[in-house]
């Protein structure tokens, strides 16, 4: 019975994790970390009060994080225009919203396709219209990043 709930609790926490889309801490280690695991470092570009960012986050960010496809080829965090203080690129903590202007990021939803030294390595997507051409367009971005890391 015990091995039972704790099967049950794992599940359960790996579910609500698929939910929430990790946030962006320390921008040069994530990158970095990413980068040395060959994989894209997306940083997603969101505001609370979205409506967009939460269909895309439904309809393609929260199944991306559970699909095996992307497992190991996708390193998700998130920044929010009303975040908190990040570490940045040059190891300096900077507020989030100093973070995203510096990106010239004006709108939301916004994928970010990053290397290890925070330049962008691919077309950004910015927007969200309907998830059938989204996925199409996120692939691209994802196969031509992956490409730029891992020539």
């Amino acid at each position: 019975m015990k091995s039972l709930v704790a099967f049950l609790l794992v599940c359960s926490a790996s579910f609500v994790s698929a939910d929430r889309i990790p946030l962006a801490i320390d921008l040069a280690l994530e990158a970095e970390d990413a980068v040395t695991n060959k994989m894209v470092y997306l940083l997603y570009v969101s505001r609370p009060a979205c409506p967009y960012c939460k269909k895309l986050e439904k309809n393609v960010l929260y199944p991306m994080r559970v699909s095996e496809t992307y497992a190991d080829s996708v390193y998700l965090r998130e920044i929010s225009f009303e975040g908190g203080e990040i570490i940045d690129f040059d190891q300096q903590v900077r507020s989030s919203i100093d973070i995203v202007r510096r990106f010239g990021v004006i709108g939301t939803p916004t994928l970010l396709f990053l290397d290890a030294s925070g330049a962008e390595i691919t077309e950004r997507i910015v927007g969200y219209h309907s998830e059938d051409f989204y996925w199409y367009y996120f692939e691209q971005s994802i196969k031509a990043a992956l490409k730029s890391i891992n020539p």
